[in-house]
């Protein structure tokens, strides 16, 4: 092709060469002999007239003349461009690479990478991840209040630095404290340690007035009534640690000790009574017995139905549901025995190292054997992959879940949105069935009821009916510590059957005590009134109990639900108890970041930002409205992997999918809500 260039002044020709890299671009450069002649103008503007005239005639010629052999260029390259890549700038590219570089700068292959990046992390997460989520927080806090102690130059400070180790010397200072607990004690003390540092000039108390003069900033600005406790608290967790001498711990002053009484006497004074968590109704326990059995229902919803049963009926907590090891769960003719792992009290090092939870076989209310249907959908091949935790994240439809951890205060908000789904419960031919679209809790009243509320029914029915409190203690395993571990297990199991079992009674068909539920009612209609709902029509969906039968009770016959020991009923397997692996911590590639001058910046077609205080790298198209220029670390490149980025830029990702020709996803709603709920019916009166 080199002996294809057209016969122009040598000078000419070679600037010319350098411009164009073969004769078949400059042939498609200019079309007649005007184009010709502004093109050498623009290239050679210092050439006479004359020159120019003669460079384009000739140029004009060779092309004509040159046309053929140039038609047939472009048709081999054609032809070879169906079975081959184009050409790049490294000839050392071998076909691998050049696949990998086209790749990695499209957006579309971004998109599936970030896609893809998203399912694996639901896919890959560990067994054992509750655990390393609070060994991690507790990690964290420990750190934090070290620095604390670091920054006051305590006694402490000079012993652990002399340690072989002292990271390790800093977080074994804190001991068996829970990660919650750390976290409230730094979180009492960060405002403190904010306003002192503004105010007097240091991070760390010298007298009573430093303390007393913050506090009383803090009253005279309406705080609540725990603030002052939780701050001497915090406080006196400091000077123990720290090794500071007990006659100089300002936290044992008398004056700041009267100081703090006097405080939460005034703010308690002036602020509300606090109130238990309100209790469920009985028709709430229908309804929610019914739709474990609906199959219509989404599978999610009758598997969070059976978990509030369950909550119910065991008087357990959110976070003690995020407790239990799925696989330790055994169910039987006796009925089902959760084990709680590590929770508030309990733990491999507390005095309890685990705890139990039990459910009566035949306890229904309706007839319906919800807790062996339940248990059924639990044990699925959805839902029964390992981890240290019960509940996980459903997916959007609620038709499935995801395998990620459900924080407790995530899972009180799904109960919220179960309960604002659940549909009437009506008693008909002897049997009770799920109303038409009309809800139970209709306008939000689902917010009436708390995370603690599934706990607090038990307990309190079994109050009415006269259990004492020695016995009541077994409901929430309050217990533990009074008795040895297997002693514990042998009566708690006894002890609870047997209040289940009267509770269960007395509400079918009121013997041997009655239980009558017009507080919870009162209350309901209350809440009902205040939030300009018809109080009057949420008491008649709820009054479910009467005397017809002569006793107030839903007048059924006890026992509704009656397990033959040839149902099937699963026994308990001593093989299934294995405790979970302990699994060694991925190691995390570290990413050198450096920042560039404006002229790379331009030349790049991507840039990763990364938060300075979690790591966080998120991917941005150059011209993004976040500035690189504005980011304390970036990197810039032209292409990328899955493993250069966490996540995608929001406004990045839309002008992606539309480069990309796609349809934009619509936004989903956070699972926290619970003004609506998958399948969810407008309420009809």
């Amino acid at each position: 092709m080199d002996g294809m260039w057209p016969n122009l002044d040598p000078a000419l020709l070679l600037s010319i060469q350098k411009i164009f890299k073969s004769p078949l671009n400059l042939q498609a450069a200019f079309e007649c002999e005007s184009d010709c002649y502004d093109l050498i103008v623009d290239l050679f503007p210092d050439l006479i007239d004359e020159a120019i005239r003669n460079s384009a005639a000739e140029l004009v010629r060779w092309q004509v003349a040159s046309a053929p052999a140039f038609k047939r260029l472009r048709l081999d390259a054609v032809s070879k461009g169906w079975y081959g890549l184009p050409s790049s700038s490294r000839s050392s590219l071998d076909l691998r690479n050049s696949y990998s570089l086209l790749s990695q700068s499209s957006n579309i292959t971004v998109l599936e990478l970030a896609s893809k990046k998203k399912q694996r992390k639901y896919r890959d997460e560990v067994p054992d991840v509750r655990a390393r989520k609070v060994d991690e927080e507790k990690r964290k806090y420990c750190l934090l209040l070290a620095n604390v102690i670091k920054q006051a130059g305590l006694p402490i400070v000079q012993l652990v630095d002399s340690l072989d180790d002292p990271s390790a010397g800093w977080f074994h200072l804190f001991a068996g404290r829970r990660s919650n607990t750390l976290k409230n004690r730094y979180k009492s003390w960060k405002p403190f340690q904010v306003w002192l540092e503004l105010h007097r000039g240091r991070t760390f108390p010298i007298s009573c007035k430093d303390i007393i003069d913050y506090m009383q900033c803090r009253v005279d600005d309406d705080c609540g009534k725990t603030v002052p406790e939780s701050f001497s608290v915090a406080l006196n967790l400091l000077e123990v640690l720290g090794r500071v001498p007990e006659d100089q711990q300002l936290s044992k002053d008398p004056l700041w000790i009267g100081h703090v009484k006097s405080w939460t006497a005034e703010i308690s004074a002036d602020s509300a009574p606090r109130k238990p968590a309100e209790m469920y109704t009985v028709s709430m326990l229908l309804a929610l017995e019914l739709t474990v059995e609906d199959e219509a229902e989404p599978v999610f919803i009758r598997a969070l139905s059976w978990v509030v049963l369950v909550m119910v009926w065991a008087a357990l907590r959110c976070d003690d549901v995020q407790a239990v090891l799925p696989h330790r769960s055994q169910f039987s003719g006796l009925g089902l025995r959760l084990v709680l792992g590590k929770t508030k009290t309990t733990g491999p090092d507390k005095p309890q190292k685990e705890v139990m939870a039990f459910v009566h076989r035949t306890i229904s209310l309706t007839g319906v054997d919800w807790l062996g249907i339940g248990f059924e959908i639990w044990e699925s091949e959805d839902f029964s992959f390992r981890r240290d935790y019960l509940v996980m994240e459903p997916k959007k439809d609620w038709l499935g879940v995801r395998r990620k951890f459900l924080p407790p205060a995530d899972l009180s908000s799904l109960i919220r949105k179960l309960l604002g789904a659940l549909r009437i419960p009506q008693l008909r031919g002897g049997r009770w069935e799920l109303g038409g679209a009309q809800l139970l809790l209709p306008d939000g009243l689902e917010m009436h009821f708390s995370g603690h509320s599934p706990r607090n029914f038990l307990t309190s029915v079994a109050a009415v009916l006269g259990f004492s409190k020695d016995m009541r203690a077994y409901l929430g395993r309050w217990c533990i510590g009074m008795t040895s571990s297997e002693e514990y297990v042998r009566t708690s199991r006894q002890v609870i059957f047997k209040i289940q079992t009267a509770v269960n009674r007395s509400i079918v068909e009121g013997k041997d005590e009655e239980y009558h539920e017009d507080e919870a009612l009162d209350s309901l209609c209350k809440a009902a009134e205040s939030s300009g709902a018809n109080p009057n029509r949420i008491r008649k969906r709820h009054a479910v109990m009467n005397t017809l039968s002569g006793r107030h009770c839903l007048g059924l016959v006890y026992p509704t639900l009656v397990i033959h020991e040839d149902d099937g009923a699963l026994a308990e397997d001593p093989a299934d108890i294995v405790e979970l692996p302990v699994l060694e911590d991925d190691a995390r590639k570290m990413l050198e970041l450096s920042s560039k001058g404006d002229a790379a910046a331009e030349s790049s077609k991507y840039f990763v930002t990364v938060s300075r205080r979690t790591g966080h790298r998120r991917l941005h198209l150059m011209g993004c409205f976040v500035k690189p220029s504005n980011c304390c670390e970036v990197r810039l490149c032209n292409s990328v992997t899955a493993d250069d980025f966490d996540s995608i830029c929001r406004a990045c990702r839309k002008k992606m999918i539309a480069e990309t020709g796609r349809d934009a996803p619509e936004e989903s709603s956070s699972t926290a809500s619970s003004s609506s709920t998958p399948g969810q019916r407008d309420d009809e009166d």
